[in-house]
């Protein structure tokens, strides 16, 4: 499956994935209750810290959900997309003939963080 983010960060540091999913608008409150399945499974892991889907405030044609999970480090993300549970509920999501979504998957580092001061 090429939709599927199998990590492989091999680090113990804190890691944040970041993902975008872009779809036709009229799809996107059925990409919603889709997703969440998908959610799910991943906050079930060890070392899921939370995750967040946002959706823009304006739409046109297409909309960009972007998607922000953390995780308490980047080994405990590399087994969780080890999870067959989770291949197949990702495969589940990108094969609904419903949804006609296109996907970038990748893996950050903080590098710089700011607080109020």
């Amino acid at each position: 499956m090429n939709h599927s983010l199998t990590s492989k960060t091999s680090t113990d540091r804190p890691v944040t994935v970041i993902k975008s999913y872009i779809m036709p608008t009229d799809e996107a409150d059925h990409f919603t209750v889709v997703y969440q399945e998908n959610a799910r499974i991943m906050a079930a892991q060890p070392g899921f810290v939370r995750s967040r889907l946002h959706r823009p405030l304006t739409e046109g044609p297409e909309t960009r959900f972007v998607h922000i999970a953390e995780w308490t480090s980047g080994t405990a993300l590399d087994k969780a997309t080890d999870s067959p549970e989770w291949h197949a509920s990702l495969q589940r999501m990108f094969d609904d003939p419903d949804l006609h979504i296109t996907s970038e998957p990748a893996s950050y580092r903080v590098v710089v963080e700011l607080h109020p001061s």
